[in-house]
């Protein structure tokens, strides 16, 4: 029986791999480490860690810890990835773009790609759609991290109908977005609730009358 040969070294002859991007299903072990180890790359080039790098590509440490050494000429910082919410729940920009890391997400855990090239795919992905993103790959990582946690769970927004990342223990139906649109647009009527002089926000709308949330101001 014939050894299998990789598609790179004979690209005229089916590879056992298939067309994956990955080549996560190869049946040559060099050629399976190889993807591993470029994917390494991307992701240390991405601001991952070799800790990190270690968990999505399942090299060992000191493969992780050589090649970053190689690529930003220094060792790889220590650090521990995130373990609380703390930081996402602080700002509405940051659950919104959660919210969009988790989306992304959910469309390519459906294909055959590596965890690796899930992460790669999903930062690259989160950072060319967002004018300032603020999560880093670490904390894109972690974002199905809390789902799978459920410390997070989906919710529908009452006001836009989008589906959201929220925390368990929060009662708002409101979406991050909706939030940052209310900050200046009444909830009834959706008029600008322009700053008073001092740069102080308006309770009540001036064109109907409601306050900020939505109540009639009386």
């Amino acid at each position: 029986m014939k050894p299998a040969v990789c598609s790179a070294l004979a690209p005229s002859i089916p590879p056992p791999c298939g067309r994956r991007i990955d080549r996560t299903g190869c049946d040559v072990e060099l050629c399976v480490h190889a993807t591993r180890i470029m994917e390494a790359i991307r992701l240390i080039q991405l601001g991952a860690r070799a800790g990190l790098v270690c968990q999505l590509t399942k090299l060992e440490k000191s493969t992780a810890n050589r090649l970053y050494r190689q690529l930003c000429g220094t060792p790889s910082p220590p650090g521990q990835t995130p373990f609380t919410d703390t930081w996402y729940r602080e700002s509405d920009v940051r659950m919104l773009q959660a919210t969009l890391v988790w989306r992304l997400h959910q469309r390519l855990v459906q294909t055959e790609r590596s965890a690796a090239r899930i992460v790669i795919d999903v930062y690259e992905t989160y950072t060319r759609l967002v004018r300032e993103p603020q999560l880093d790959l670490t904390r894109t990582v972690f974002v199905p991290r809390l789902v799978t946690m459920e410390t997070w769970h989906e919710r529908v927004c009452e006001f836009c109908g989008m589906t959201f990342l929220s925390a368990v223990d929060s009662n708002s139906a409101e979406c991050p977005g909706c939030r940052l649109y209310h900050l200046h647009r009444c909830h009834h009527c959706g008029a600008s609730m322009d700053p008073r002089r001092r740069g102080r926000r308006r309770v009540v709308c001036g064109q109907c009358g409601n306050t900020r949330y939505g109540g009639k101001h009386h």
